[in-house]
């Protein structure tokens, strides 16, 4: 018998928990080991709560109900946001140094950048700072960014574009002023992204699983950090081949310092760093 969510935790068996597993694999091609059974566990008990149901089993049959709305919801509990301004900041370092000044010799007009990930939008924020500290002593190009991510409620946050104090240890007191409005009263404590680096980033729903992603035009650079870890091998290989397809020639893409482009030699050049560029 199903114990009531109020009295405490409700344990969640073999069965439901591979039930459950293939669903998310299926979804978001997030391969969850063994080991993984208490967070699913925790994670899904908070949606239990904030439905009022009783038991995994009768949430499994809400969202085989419910499933083109529950889905989403199920994702958003399951994926793991963690990022910070700046992370792996010699990837930021390699982009003002070596990218865009390649960028600017080519007299291009356009620059597109994808965030592929962006969870609650440290990352795009960085890049279009980073942007912004290269070009502020030339003409801006017309600089399009878009972040994607696909839990619907990190990407709300992101969006909202505030953050606590501590998340900016990275930035100095010159960055700050120049990109950050300074909360008070309800929102002493926080910052919030100023209109003027908002106005590059455009945020929106993606699952990368997806056989057909919308973007018409390639991208001159690619971020997909600390993403490919939670998926198997078929799937990183089949995510690489969309990575080069939207990417333009030369183009550069960047992954997380744990992750790497194996047997990937053919489409990709090594820069170092986990910095890859596309060959020609």
């Amino acid at each position: 018998m199903a114990n009531s969510v109020s009295s405490g935790i409700i344990e969640l068996d073999e069965n439901q928990f591979n039930l459950f597993r293939e669903i998310i694999y299926q979804e978001a091609g997030i391969k969850l080991s063994d080991m993984k059974k208490a967070l699913v566990q925790s994670r899904l008990l908070r949606r239990l709560r904030e439905l009022h149901i009783f038991s995994y089993e009768d949430y499994y049959s809400f969202l085989q109900d419910n499933y083109s709305q529950e889905i989403i919801n199920l994702i958003n509990c399951i994926t793991t946001n963690k990022t910070e301004f700046f992370r792996e900041a010699r990837h930021f370092d390699f982009m003002h140094q070596v990218v865009l000044p390649e960028y600017v010799r080519t007299k291009k007009k356009t620059l597109r950048i994808w965030s592929a990930g962006c969870s609650t939008g440290e990352e795009p924020y960085t890049i279009a700072i980073t942007l912004l500290e290269f070009f502020k002593d030339m003409q801006m190009p017309d600089i399009k960014i878009l972040a994607t991510d696909i839990d619907t409620h990190v990407l709300e946050l992101a969006l909202d574009g505030r953050y606590k104090k501590e998340i900016l240890e990275m930035l100095n007191v010159d960055m700050l002023r120049r990109y950050f409005l300074k909360g008070s009263d309800v929102n002493l404590g926080f910052y919030r992204v100023k209109e003027h680096v908002k106005k590059y980033i455009y945020f929106r729903r993606l699952n990368l699983l997806s056989d057909h992603y919308p973007m018409k035009n390639q991208f001159d650079i690619i971020f997909c950090r600390n993403v490919i870890i939670y998926f198997d091998k078929e799937t990183q290989t089949r995510l690489f081949g969309k990575f080069h397809q939207y990417l333009n020639n030369d183009g550069y893409l960047f992954l997380g310092h744990s992750e790497s482009l194996t047997d990937e030699n053919n489409r990709f050049t090594f820069q170092g760093n986990s910095i890859y560029r596309k060959k020609v």
